[in-house]
Order: C-alpha cells, then structure tokens, then sequence
C-alpha cells in the first residue's frame, strides 16, 4: 500500500484515504460530520461513529475515489456493469465503472481526472480548475445515445504531453448525466485548450501542454 493512502481501522469495516486523489467535494464531511472531522487534530476518520451500511453508501458517493471501505468480510465496492465518462461543467472528467488507468487497475470504481491541464496531481482533479477560471459548460454534442452500452472493462491511457486514450466499452455523458456518445475508443482533452471539448484536437501540442 501506498505510503500517501491511510488506513483507519473500525469494528465492522475499514476505511481508506487517498489524499492526492480528493478534490474536496465535501460530500464525507458534511454527510456524516461525526466520522469525518476535518482538521481535526489526530485520526480524522472514525468509522465506528456511523453503522457500517451507512458509511459504506457515503464512501460510494465521493466521486474522486479518494474514500474506499472493505468490510470485515471481506467485501468491496463492485463497479457497474456499463462504464461512463461524465464531462463536469467548469470541472474534470468524472469516470464510474470497471477501468484501469495505464493498465494498473484501481482500487475504486470511481475517479475524477483532469481537464483544464493545471492539475499538480494529474492524472487526478486536485481542484486547480476553480482558482484557474477553467470554463467549459460540460455539453457534448449527441451521437448515438440510444445505442445499447457494452460491458466489459476500459483502459485510460495517459498520453505523454497529450489526451486521455480510452480503449474499451463506456459511454460519454454531458454534465447532466446524459448519455450522449456509446464508443470503444475516444481520446478527451486534458490540456484545457481543445476547441472540441470534451474531445482531444490536438491543440496540446500548440499551447505546450505538459503531462508531468
């Protein structure tokens, strides 16, 4: 594991915390205050403050996956069956499903990637977007949102100094959660500067956009 993922340890179900992976949605705090204590001096995590089904749906609901939980039993979080990519308004890529990211499978279902190309994280969301006035209303042009998503697991490919490759079943939706485009293969901008959002036009390579 990780030496940046901590660990906090209850009765009935373990929880982890990935802190380069959070964007501080605040869904943890303000859902259930009495487990998570912000700033709090020592363990900020109590998960024996909440019984452990509750916790478990909140953890489920943090979309960067910075929270995950095992059970004592042994259980985990499942993906779903169909893989979705969600173009937030002003914000990252939101991704839900069975994905790995450079072939490295994930520990959570759930991920929130950069695209204003700012991020001191990247791959990962680390807000940068909000104090860079990244703007972008999230729309995406309608393609074949009728057609029957696959399952099966996607790939996310980091491109050097370029976009995101994704290989493999998902679909593509606005920032309303429509499903707007079912595809095997896209490439989305991560640079900020495609005039085709959320899809890559190769304009990284004009503003010197760097991946590092």
């Amino acid at each position: 594991m990780s030496d940046k993922i901590q660990k906090y340890e209850g009765k009935e179900i373990t929880v982890y915390f990935d802190a380069p992976r959070c964007i501080h949605a605040g869904r943890c705090v303000h859902g259930l205050p009495d487990v998570f204590k912000a700033n709090a001096p020592g363990p900020w995590i109590n998960p024996d403050a909440a019984d452990a089904d509750t916790l478990a749906r909140l953890i489920e609901s943090c979309p960067s996956g910075a929270l995950r939980y095992e059970r004592k039993s042994g259980s985990r979080e499942t993906a779903p069956t169909t893989n979705s990519i969600t173009v937030e308004a002003d914000g990252p890529l939101t991704a839900y499903g069975d994905f790995t990211i450079n072939g490295e499978a994930q520990p959570a279902p759930r991920a929130t990637l950069c695209r204003c190309g700012v991020s001191k994280t990247k791959p990962w969301c680390d807000g940068s977007h909000a104090e860079a006035g990244f703007s972008d209303a999230g729309d995406v042009q309608p393609f074949n949102p009728d057609e029957e998503p696959q399952t099966g697991s996607v790939d996310i490919k980091t491109l050097k100094d370029g976009p995101l490759y994704l290989i493999g079943p998902h679909s593509i939706c606005d920032s309303d959660g429509k499903v707007a485009r079912v595809c095997a293969k896209s490439a989305l901008c991560r640079c900020g500067a495609s005039k085709s959002k959320p899809y890559c036009d190769g304009s990284h390579a004009a503003v010197g956009f760097t991946s590092d």
